[in-house]
């Protein structure tokens, strides 16, 4: 499981960086640049909340 949230937050973190390399290189169309922004942040937050949660659950269960 923690591998999964680690893929996704990483994910989330390409795509960020890939849209602001877009603005130097045209990698991806300047009207999807804003949308492409709001998925990776999104991606990277809930994949580290994910993981978050999933450790605090882990502990609970280990008590």
């Amino acid at each position: 499981m923690h591998k999964l949230t680690g893929y996704i937050a990483f994910t989330g973190l390409a795509i960020v960086l890939l849209s602001i390399l877009s603005r130097f290189v045209d990698l991806v169309p300047v009207r999807y640049r804003t949308t492409a922004l709001i998925v990776g942040f999104t991606l990277m937050f809930l994949g580290t909340l994910w993981r978050v949660v999933t450790e605090m659950n882990a502990k609970e269960k280990e008590e």
